[in-house]
């Protein structure tokens, strides 16, 4: 299907969709003031999932994840192999690696909501990461360029286009349909990260070392997404912005923070994330212990985007209609037994295949209900914001627990390690309970 084709396709729905959808936020401002049974009659059967930003973000997100995974796929081994990086090494790229991606959130969620430009901004953030896939060519090409900048820097990318990103499948969609409109989103983005490894495998396969090829390779697929979101998505802004009267960063985060419910949710999930092991320490785990050949290391990334890739929409759907917290604190709940797979068993294939299972899981329940749960929250205006913020919260754990899980791995050893992980996740899940209770988050103003 040509351009314009698929442009006539969709654009009388979301024309209607949208004078739909600007009706309801007329209405309500706020899903706060907003009752969930009361949302949904107001949605009813109009209330479509499928909009023309959700499509095009969705393939956007689709054609960069099989670029940006087939090198994701590569990096643990190619840093801890081929330029002999320690475990801890390796955790401090990870703790820099997520600190990086902290920082451009913030600016990315502030930069959408001030000028309204939540389109413009996620392009923006895609089109950088897109770039550094050229430079990843160079330093694959020329010994003295270095590899770890690029990678750095595609997470400046990531940083600026996540909460617009975000916060425009959340403004093209109906209140009571964020679930599983982030369930849909998410699962045409594991498409491409199920697909990414898998090329990134074929590619070594045929060529081993042929770390150019995959960089290459990885590039066009990212040209193809920028295109897409350019061409193809289409702002939704809120308000009028005052030009001379934009709040700086530090004030829309005060409004976020003062939310009701916001400041809770964003304690339970730093909690909850710093001790969570990321899974590209899992990965190396099950290599080491199984003495897995490199050639087949892609192939684990595969295993847990697969199952995200079954699970994401029914749970999207599960979290509409239970609630996303339920949802959210049984994805983390996974994680224990996970932990508890890794510490006590050697990982041969079927202990290999249900850690793989059950971080596909996690990242399915999770993922995608958080930033629902936020938006479910926090007013239009301040929607990329508010995604950013609890985000934020998120990968600055991240950075701690991989120094974290480093620590303990080399002075523990595995079995205690993930004895202690568990017991401490363990506890952040009850204490999560308490901290999100509908009665502590919702209001009927």
């Amino acid at each position: 299907m040509s351009p314009r084709s698929l442009d006539r396709t969709f654009i009388g729905r979301s024309t209607e969709y949208g004078a739909h959808l600007g009706d309801t936020y007329r209405v309500y401002p706020s899903v706060r003031s907003m009752p969930p049974t009361q949302a949904g009659q107001q949605s009813g059967r109009r209330g479509r999932v499928l909009s023309q930003n959700l499509l095009a973000l969705g393939f956007t997100s689709f054609f960069t994840d099989i670029s940006s995974e087939m090198v994701v796929a590569i990096v643990p081994l190619f840093l801890t192999t081929t330029l002999g990086f320690s475990f801890f090494g390796f955790a401090a790229y990870e703790a820099a690696y997520q600190g990086t991606n902290a920082v451009f959130r913030i600016w990315g969620g502030s930069i959408a909501d001030n000028r309204q430009s939540h389109k413009k901004t996620a392009a923006t953030g895609y089109s950088i990461s897109a770039v550094t896939r050229l430079g990843l060519v160079l330093s694959a090409l020329v010994a003295w360029v270095p590899a770890i900048p690029f990678l750095l820097a595609d997470r400046i990318g990531k940083g600026l286009r996540t909460a617009p990103r975000d916060a425009l499948i959340s403004l093209s969609t109906a209140p009571d349909r964020l679930g599983m409109a982030f369930g849909v989103h998410r699962a045409m983005d594991t498409a491409g990260a199920l697909l990414g490894p898998l090329v990134a495998f074929l590619v070594l396969s045929s060529a081993p070392g042929a770390f150019d090829a995959v960089f290459v390779i990885s590039a066009m697929f990212a040209a193809v997404g920028v295109a897409v979101i350019w061409m193809f998505a289409q702002e939704k802004p809120q308000k009028q912005v005052n030009q001379n009267q934009r709040p700086r960063i530090i004030d829309q985060w005060r409004e976020v923070k003062d939310t009701k419910g916001v400041a809770k949710i964003a304690t339970a999930v730093g909690m909850l994330s710093i001790v969570t092991v990321g899974d590209a320490f899992i990965y190396l785990v099950i290599q080491q212990t199984s003495n897995l050949s490199a050639r087949y290391f892609p192939l684990l990334f595969v295993g847990t985007a697969l199952v995200y890739l079954v699970l994401a929409v029914p749970l999207g759907r599960l979290a509409d209609h239970i609630g996303t917290r339920p949802v959210f604190l049984a994805g983390n709940a996974l994680l224990i037994v996970m932990y508890l797979v890794v510490g006590f068993s050697g990982l041969g294939l079927v202990a290999s295949l249900l850690c793989l299972g059950l971080l596909g899981a996690y990242y399915a329940a999770t993922d995608g209900v958080i930033p629902a749960m936020v938006s479910q929250l926090v007013d239009t205006h301040i929607r990329a914001s508010g995604i950013a913020f609890v985000t934020v919260v998120i990968a600055v754990a991240r950075m701690l627990s991989a120094l974290l899980f480093a620590s303990l791995f080399e002075t523990l050893g595995k079995t205690s390690a993930m004895i202690t992980l568990s017991i401490a996740m363990g506890v952040a899940v009850l204490v999560s309970i308490q901290l999100m209770a509908p009665r502590n988050v919702m209001t009927n103003d």
